[in-house]
């Protein structure tokens, strides 16, 4: 096991939407820790609550919240005491920054990619305009762009260089934890190696924590120390990345990794048949249960998180309180 610190504790973190017709159970009861200098991977299928993690974190919330409560402890200090004002000045962008989804489109085509880089470093840092562009030129350089670019519109950058340029930005205020959110989701494949190889360098280099939300497992296995897999708002397994991807516990999780292609294994892809529950209304149970052909009676139930070997936990009937397997 890894000794170092823990930089974020989630515990019984939930984040429902009120809607019309009920509420919509995004992050429901979600527990983890992340270390100093690891790279949490959050996988799993769309609508599965990924995202709506991020944003419970990052407190990006919209106005029709139903449920936000649990415990977030940030380098020791609980976020869910702070009032928003006091969030906003101190941890959002500060200490934990984000590179949201398809935010390579986020920048103003008609602003040259220095100004907008420097604008966060004004504002939140107060650094002098000499300083903030001397240190947007150096988080270039981290991420493997040329300073002269900094004077160029995004319109003339590629799509694999605004994203870069994008994590530069999040890299500018030397932040504690950066989330991805799909950050390689809209670009093609040479472009998405390229930036996790940008991605892997800046762990080593600076040490960065990162958070990435992807449903691409095989692209997270580049990054990854630790692994989450959400389903239905869930957080229904969590793992070292070394341990789920040689013994991936859950059935979903099981079922995500059969559906991916490898090069040095000749094997049939499998597929999960069904939809994910709606999650106004979810099943009682375990939310899985009816697309998986591991299911029995106690399903009907809502499985516990059992612990597992090498610090990893499953919420599945198919494990009981000792980690050992059990037969339907």
């Amino acid at each position: 096991m890894s000794d170092k610190k823990v930089m974020l504790d989630v515990q019984n973190l939930k984040l429902y939407f009120r809607t019309q017709s009920g509420p919509v159970q995004a992050v429901d009861d979600v527990s983890f820790q992340l270390k100093e200098g690891h790279t949490l991977a959050v996988v799993g299928e769309s609508g599965c609550g990924k995202s709506s993690l991020s944003k419970a974190i990052l407190r990006l919330l919209p106005r029709n919240i139903s449920t936000y409560e649990g415990s977030i402890i940030f380098d020791g200090q609980d976020l869910m005491k702070l009032d928003d004002e006091r969030f906003r000045k101190e941890i959002r962008w500060i200490n934990i920054a984000s590179v949201p989804q398809a935010s390579m489109n986020s920048l103003n085509p008609v602003v040259r990619i220095e100004d907008q880089l420097i604008e966060p470093l004004l504002v939140h840092d107060q650094f002098s305009k000499a300083k903030a562009k001397e240190r947007v030129a150096e988080v270039f350089e981290i991420v493997g762009l040329p300073v002269d670019f900094l004077q160029r519109y995004p319109f003339e950058l590629s799509g694999g260089m605004r994203q870069r340029a994008i994590i530069a930005m999040a890299l500018a205020s030397d932040p504690k934890l950066i989330v991805l959110d799909e950050p390689s989701s809209a670009l093609d494949l040479l472009s998405q190696a390229n930036l996790m190889n940008v991605l892997k360098r800046i762990k080593q280099q600076i040490n960065t924590t990162f958070i990435l939300i992807t449903h691409d497992i095989g692209t997270a296995s580049e990054l990854a120390d630790e692994v989450a897999v959400m389903y239905a708002g869930k957080m229904v397994e969590y793992a070292s990345a070394e341990y789920f991807y040689t013994d991936a516990h859950h059935p979903y999780s099981q079922k995500l990794m059969a559906s991916v292609p490898t090069l040095r294994e000749d094997k049939e892809l499998a597929f999960i048949p069904g939809q994910p529950p709606s999650l106004i209304n979810p099943p009682t149970g375990c939310r899985f249960a009816a697309r998986c052909d591991k299911r029995f009676d106690k399903c009907s139930q809502q499985p516990p998180t059992t612990y597992l070997d090498k610090g990893a936990t499953v919420q599945c009937w198919l494990f009981d309180e000792t980690g050992e397997v059990k037969h339907a």
